[in-house]
Order: structure tokens, then C-alpha cells, then sequence
């Protein structure tokens, strides 16, 4: 790689490089700054640079071409590209050529300073202007999870606001259904935050036990009960400065939502078995799939702990919502996934028309963790440069041509019908193939008569392919 903590910007608006040089330089950054995209690929080649931050649309060299240079001359280069008018090909084509991210236009210093110090993580050398090593962003992906990308105007106008909610320190709640990235949100929002280089601490709140969870956020003072053999600091301590998240807070007991509280109120935490308080200055992130709302209409949720938390409410968009962004995430899951444990030519598999067609129509209940998943076994089975059909799980093969694309931003009913139509014909499939296509016993076993079993394999066009 090239030099830690020098980084080129290349854009053909004089403004644009002065006010990204400006920003990065307040960060101790070494800036060099080119407008004609060609002179650009020399000063690569001459100065080494770390990063390379371009802009996508420039006369002459487009911001593609600078990002191909750029990795011909350094693999390990590290660019970022900038653009006003991102779309899903684009973001594809920018991350299948090995682009690091891209930032829509107009970006905030604290987007820009976040996705520098994610370019120089690990590089284990100092910046030129002497600061400290630059080490991973608080929000850097971990564990395959991709990053927040996509085109979608669902995504976009949550992307919108998580950008104005960095540069607050408000308690942000976030709502949305499993797998659609609640945490990864959280991470955003902290990663480009003014608490960025402090801890980013997440807590599953339904995995433990309650006498284990009060333990684990408040810490425990030595002899508090049977096991406390040493005193232990709790995650807020330990997460002092930065954020505390709390995943699917609905799931804390009335006794710990009372405690939380009170720390949202005190801003101090007293440990298990202590008498002393200790002064925290985190910021809380909550999440939650269910109504917390309803939650407290049914008063198994704190009125007061909920307006405490829900200062700005964040909703996520299922997959099935972002119909344009599902062969962006597919790319970005390929990539990392090829990486981890693909050929060891270091290619990345490409998708079969079919899979494509097959992935854009599945309604996704299990959202971006379950395309997660699907890419992952689908890499680990293909043996070859292209991932085909027969490497996907069952229940895609029976996406047919008749079922809609996802739309972007699909109504909530419609997403609904298309979720149930879709595992009406797999429990149907599943249900014909173990009594060999008799509607008889596949009715008895169903619980319903043999004619809507007719009508249900009719409906699905599945008398000619028994």
C-alpha cells in the first residue's frame, strides 16, 4: 500500500478540492490535490498515495478509469469514489473494480474524516503530520455484514438522516424487521459521529438473563452474589465517550427498563452491590422489531423510558422495500464472501441471469441477513466463476417468473401478499413431494379439505409440474 496517511483527491470543481483538502487536513491528513483526472494517474504513480478520493464524473478520465489506474499501478491502494448521482450499476461496478466506498455528494467533514481512517485501518504506520496510527472506525463492518449501500430511495432518505443524526448527540431508536440492519445503523451513526474514535459498545438485550444483563451494562462489585470474585465494570463504563447500543430493547424486564432509566436521567451508574455512582458520558442507540408503542399501551414498556429513547426514531426499510438495492448488496456479499473462502485465483464469482432474475423477486422475510446467508452458501458450493441456480437453497428455486420484481419502496400490502404467496407455494411444493403428489394425504396432513388443495395447486400453476 501506498504511504498511511497521504491521501489525493481528484476532482474537476476547484471548490470541491479545496473543501475536501480543508476538511482532511484539520485531521492531520497530507493532502495532494489534482483536476485533470490523466495528470491524476502520474501523481499516483509519483507520490504513492494511501487514498485516493475521486470523483466519478470528470471529462477526459472518468472516476472508474482513475480507480482501474490507480489499482494497476497499486493493488493495495485504497479509493473512494465521490459522486452526486449514485445508481446501483454504478455502485456495482465501482466495488466489483475494488473500490473501497463511494459518498454522494454533498458529504459531511465527519463522512469524510470517517471513511479516511477507515482506509488507513491497520496500516500500523503514522500519518504524515505525526498523529497517532490510524486505526478502524467504531462502525467498520465486521463479520461479513455489509455496509450501508444502495440507490434506493427507501435507503437513500434513511442514509439522509442517519447523516443528520451523526452530528448530534441525541438517543436515537431504531425500528425495523429482523435482519435489516439495526446494528449496522447504529455503527453508522457512531462511525461518523463526533464520538467516533471512543468505544462502540452493542448489547443483545433478550440473550441473557436478567440478573446477567443488569451485571453486564452496570458492572458488579466483588462478593455482589455467588461468582463475583472480582469487581468488573459495566458496558456503559466501559464505553465511556462512545455509544452503547441496546438491541431489541423491548426485551429488558420492567426491574432493568427502571434502572435504565434512571442512568438515561443521572447520567451515572451505580454497580451491582456498590454504594458509590460513577459519572458516564455515553451516547445510547436502541433498536427494537417491535411496536414499543403498543408495547406501552399494554404497559410492558416504560412510557418514560420509551420518549427517553425515542428522541429521534430511525424506521428501516425491509429488503423487499429496496428492490434496486438487492444485486448491490448480492455484489458487496460476493466480494467478501470470495475473499473469505472462494477460488484461490482471488475471483470473484459472477451471477447466472437466472439467480439474478431469482434473487430480485424473492420477497426476502429474513431481509439483508438472509441474502447474507444465501451468498454465503451459494460461494461455498459454486465451484466455478459463476454462481448458477442449483447453488442457491430450495426455496428460491421456486421463485417463478409470474411472482413481481421487488419494487422500490413497495406498499406494505403489497410486499405482505407477495411474502405469503410465495411460502403458500413452497409449503405446498414441500407438502405434494412427501406424499408423492397425492392431494388427498397432503390435505389430511394440512388440515384442510382436498379441494382447496386443488385450488392451491392450481392457483400456482402446479398440475403440469408435478
Amino acid at each position: 500500500m501506498g504511504i498511511a496517511g497521504k491521501i489525493l483527491i481528484v476532482d474537476d470543481e476547484p471548490e470541491a478540492l479545496e473543501n475536501c483538502s480543508r476538511i482532511l487536513k484539520r485531521f492531520r491528513y497530507d493532502c495532494l490535490t489534482e483536476h485533470d483526472p490523466i495528470r491524476a494517474v502520474d501523481v499516483i504513480k509519483r507520490e504513492r498515495p494511501g487514498l485516493v478520493l475521486t470523483d466519478l464524473c470528470m471529462p477526459g478520465l472518468d472516476g472508474i478509469g482513475v480507480l482501474n489506474a490507480a489499482k494497476q499501478l497499486d493493488p493495495a491502494v485504497q479509493v473512494v469514489l465521490l459522486t452526486a448521482h449514485a445508481t446501483v450499476q454504478t455502485a456495482v461496478t465501482s466495488m466489483r473494480q475494488g473500490a473501497l466506498d463511494y459518498i454522494l455528494k454533498p458529504f459531511t467533514g465527519a463522512e469524510l474524516e470517517a471513511v479516511a481512517r477507515r482506509a488507513f485501518a491497520g496500516a500500523g504506520e503514522r500519518c504524515a503530520g505525526g498523529s497517532e496510527p490510524v486505526g478502524p472506525t467504531a462502525g467498520q463492518e465486521k463479520g461479513g455484514a455489509a455496509p450501508m449501500l444502495g440507490g434506493s430511495r427507501a435507503i437513500r432518505e434513511v442514509l439522509d438522516l442517519v447523516n443528520k443524526v451523526a452530528r448530534t448527540d441525541a438517543n436515537v431508536l431504531i425500528y425495523g424487521e429482523s435482519g435489516t440492519g439495526k446494528e449496522l445503523a447504529a455503527q453508522t451513526i457512531h462511525s461518523r459521529s463526533l464520538r467516533a474514535a471512543r468505544p462502540f459498545v452493542p448489547v443483545d438485550c433478550v440473550s441473557l438473563p436478567d440478573t446477567l444483563l443488569e451485571s453486564e451494562l452496570f458492572g458488579h462489585e466483588r462478593g455482589a452474589f455467588t461468582g463475583a470474585h472480582t469487581s468488573k465494570p459495566g458496558l456503559f463504563e466501559m464505553a465511556q465517550g462512545g455509544t452503547v447500543f441496546l438491541d431489541e430493547v423491548s426485551g429488558m424486564s420492567q426491574n432493568l427498563q427502571s434502572r435504565l432509566l434512571r442512568v438515561l436521567q443521572e447520567r451515572q451508574v451505580r454497580r451491582v452491590g456498590g454504594i458509590r455512582f460513577v459519572d458516564v458520558d455515553v451516547r445510547v442507540i436502541a433498536a427494537s422489531n417491535q411496536d414499543l408503542e403498543q408495547a406501552c399501551r399494554q404497559g410492558t414498556f416504560r412510557e418514560d423510558l420509551y420518549f427517553r429513547l425515542n428522541v429521534i426514531p430511525i424506521a428501516l426499510p425491509p429488503l423487499r422495500a429496496r428492490g434496486g438495492d438487492i444485486q448491490l448488496l448480492a455484489q458487496e456479499f460476493l466480494t467478501r464472501f470470495a475473499r473469505r473462502f472462494g477460488p484461490a485465483s482471488g475471483v470473484v464469482p459472477e451471477l447466472s441471469p437466472d439467480v439474478t432474475d431469482r434473487l430480485v423477486r424473492y420477497p426476502w422475510p429474513g431481509n439483508v441477513r438472509e441474502l447474507q446467508n444465501v451468498i454465503e452458501r451459494a460461494v461455498a458450493l459454486a465451484e466455478g466463476p459463476v454462481i448458477r441456480v442449483e447453488h442457491l437453497p430450495e426455496r428460491l428455486h421456486l421463485v417463478s417468473a409470474d411472482e413481481p420484481a421487488q419494487a422500490d419502496a413497495a406498499s406494505f400490502k403489497d410486499a405482505k401478499q407477495q411474502a405469503v404467496r410465495l411460502f403458500e407455494r413452497t409449503f405446498l411444493v414441500d407438502l405434494l413431494k412427501r406424499h408423492g403428489g397425492h392431494m388427498g394425504r397432503a390435505a389430511r396432513e394440512a388440515g384442510v379439505d382436498r379441494k382447496t388443495i386443488e385450488r392451491m395447486v392450481k392457483r400456482h400453476g402446479l398440475r403440469d409440474k408435478r
